[in-house]
């Protein structure tokens, strides 16, 4: 009994040193936001430079407005679209590749499917098929420059069986790139996804800087960064979506609605008339307006809903854990 307490103490521990490292700082409608996400954004925003308690209290404010647009376009299952199914999709092919060191540099060969950013969920399947039926081939021992010469959509490769040129970290686009860089000397990937399209990469060969050991203790350090670079691209998608639903086309589509607030505001914008008049610009006819008033008028939308999501969504904030910001 007395091994088993120390196993589970030894344990527990640990976790309670996790968690110190990397505590809460937020609970946004029962979804946890860690000291680590918070500030890789604060980083983001270029915060690094004006850390102090003010300006925490600002960036912490339209951050929380951040997330309960995020939440709300969550639950509006925006999250299903075509466009954002696609971008997952995408994390999820990459996310099950083992972290390897990304210095030195690769010599790779791939087949691409090339997918549009618009192409429908049914072209999608189309396309999905035909780099499964590949990778298939692939499989059962066919040569992979020829599948590149006559399937691949990159021209440029195909007519040299796929081979692309040497590359090093930051030179292509961050999914391709994890792939290549995860493979073994004459390994395949599966098929997986990247803003061009599907992808199979073969690594030729593979240069390191002679510095392994360290480059996969960076590799493991920076690999939060890369999960919540994952994470931003999809909540800005949903972000845009929820937006452009719930306040630009609102904001436009009501007439009523702006012709109210132009009447109950008409003295702020007499400046803009007299601008406008002074630029010799055709003067707006009833019931059009300068467009200052109609991004005006949909930042009042915003601040409305806004208000709304912080009486639909329970928000805590752990203002003690924002005191120790690791933000440079």
């Amino acid at each position: 009994m007395k091994f088993y307490a120390l196993i589970a103490a030894m344990l527990l521990s640990g976790s309670i040193a996790f968690a110190h490292t990397d505590p809460i700082v937020m609970i946004i409608d029962g979804q946890s936001v860690k000291k680590s996400e918070f500030e890789y954004f604060c980083q983001k925003n270029h915060l690094g430079n004006t850390v102090d308690s003010k300006s925490i209290k600002v960036f912490t404010d339209g951050f929380v407005d951040y997330k309960l647009k995020v939440q709300a376009a969550k639950d509006a299952h925006l999250d299903t679209l075509p466009n954002i199914r696609r971008v997952l999709k995408r994390y999820d092919d990459v996310e099950s590749c083992e972290l390897m060191p990304d210095k030195g540099s690769v010599h790779v060969a791939h087949i691409l499917l090339r997918l549009g950013q618009k192409a429908s969920y049914q072209e999608q399947e189309v396309v999905e098929r035909r780099i499964d039926s590949i990778y298939q081939a692939l499989c059962k021992g066919a040569d992979f420059a020829d599948l590149a010469k006559k399937c691949s959509d990159d021209k440029g490769s195909a007519v040299n069986g796929g081979t692309l040129a040497w590359f090093t970290k930051g030179q292509t686009v961050q999914a391709f790139e994890k792939v290549a860089f995860s493979l073994r000397k004459g390994e395949i990937s599966r098929p997986f996804m990247s803003e061009f399209g599907y992808h199979i990469v073969k690594l030729l060969d593979k240069h390191d800087d002679g510095n392994q050991k360290k480059n996969v203790a960076d590799a493991k350090v920076e690999n939060w960064r890369g999960t919540y670079q994952q994470q931003e691209e999809v909540e800005n998608l949903l972000l845009n979506e929820i937006c452009q639903r719930n306040i630009w086309d609102k904001a436009a589509a009501d007439k009523k609605g702006l012709a109210a607030f132009y009447a109950k505001n008409k003295k702020k914008y007499k400046w803009e008339m007299k601008r406008l008049k002074k630029m010799k610009v055709n003067l707006p006819q009833n019931g059009e307006y300068p467009d200052v008033v109609l991004a005006d008028y949909q930042d009042s939308l915003e601040k409305q809903w806004v208000a709304q999501l912080k009486k639909k969504y329970k928000v805590v904030v752990f203002h003690s854990m924002l005191t120790t910001l690791n933000i440079h």
